[in-house]
């Protein structure tokens, strides 16, 4: 059985779009009787209903003027404004993915959840950000979602984890050069793990059955297989019998084209030096770095700066050079934190 309602079906901005619907139809009114009512484009109240452009704050405020609803639109915009960190249709999968005695999954656009860096993961994380993110739904807790997800891979008994890579996401700088450099390291020391097993889809294969978002296969011990597809933010859980064995034969022939394990890390370790040789060629950005002084300096107040609030790399350089800064050393957040620590112990 398909999973009915898949992400924008729960989320807030939904069920607030359904209520401007139920309330239109409840007065008779059509689209544009409404959008004349609330002074709006007869678009935009489609957008707001399907909750395809959510609502703003002052849309829910004409709307409950025109339709006399005395303010429950604006007060349910709380709701579309603070949205829950884990939507009811990702918690479902979280806790079958947990339960799985096989995992596999197919990757288009960015490495698996499951095998990202912390850095690598936040930087996904923020690049899918449209708005500012609320304090209960914001970039920290998602990450602290997706990190727990991880501990499957340090079970006693780990599951059987199948990974099918496009080639081009190996080659897609996220967060710069360096950061991806140590992703990819990453991703080479994980294909080590004996319950690991990760294939490369080469570019030159072209066309094939996958091609769109990402996919997911889960062998249960205790009811029957699923298979999850997901967007950039829409995921849908397919639990009927025939469905799952048809994106099964599509997952086994992803396998059948792709590189075999030992010439897909050494396809990996590749572009890991070649995101390496870039970032010592390519100039790093700092917009936004916050630049703070070392607790210690000479007689002339020359010291080092550094600035830790940039997700992708640690940018370090003298302050000397004076606000527009001079010359910039880049380095990975892991290596930095790596460093701090040295020098504590």
């Amino acid at each position: 059985m398909t999973n009915p309602r898949p992400e924008p079906e729960l989320s807030p901005a939904w069920f607030l779009g359904q209520e401007v619907l139920r309330l239109r139809r409840a007065l008779g009114w059509s689209q544009a009787k409404l959008a004349n009512e609330a002074h709006m484009a007869v678009s935009r109240i489609g957008q707001i209903e399907n909750a395809t452009i959510p609502s703003t704050l002052d849309n829910a405020k004409d709307l409950d003027a025109a339709l006399g609803t005395d303010g429950i639109l604006e007060r349910l915009m709380v709701l579309v404004e603070n949205p829950p960190t884990i939507p009811d249709w990702l918690a479902l999968y979280i806790d079958l993915e947990s339960r799985a005695v096989s995992y596999s999954e197919y990757a288009p656009m960015h490495v698996p959840g499951l095998l990202q860096t912390p850095d690598y993961a936040r930087t996904v994380l923020t690049a899918g950000l449209i708005r500012k993110p609320s304090p209960t739904g914001g970039v920290d807790a998602q990450l602290a979602t997706r990190l727990q997800r991880q501990e499957i891979i340090q079970r006693a008994a780990t599951p059987a984890l199948w990974f099918v890579l496009e080639e081009s996401l190996l080659r897609r700088p996220v967060g710069g050069p360096l950061l991806m450099a140590e992703q990819l390291s990453h991703l080479a020391t994980m294909a080590d793990h004996p319950a690991v097993h990760i294939q490369v889809l080469p570019e030159s294969i072209g066309a094939h059955p996958a091609l769109g978002g990402s996919l997911i296969l889960l062998a249960l011990p205790d009811r029957a297989n699923v298979a999850y597809l997901e967007g950039s933010s829409i995921g849908q859980l397919f639990e009927e019998p025939t469905k799952v064995a048809r994106f099964g034969l599509v997952y086994d022939h992803l396998q059948a084209l792709a590189l075999t394990p030992s010439e897909s890390v050494a396809m990996i370790r590749l572009a890991q030096e070649d995101m390496t040789k870039m970032s010592r060629t390519q100039p790093h950005d700092v917009t936004g770095a916050d630049f703070r002084k070392s607790t210690r300096s000479n007689n002339e107040g020359a010291c080092v700066e550094v600035a830790t609030n940039l997700p992708a790399i640690i940018p370090i350089r003298d302050s000397k050079h004076g606000p527009r800064g001079g010359p910039t050393l880049a380095i990975a957040p892991a290596a930095w934190a790596a460093f701090v620590t040295g020098l504590k112990a």
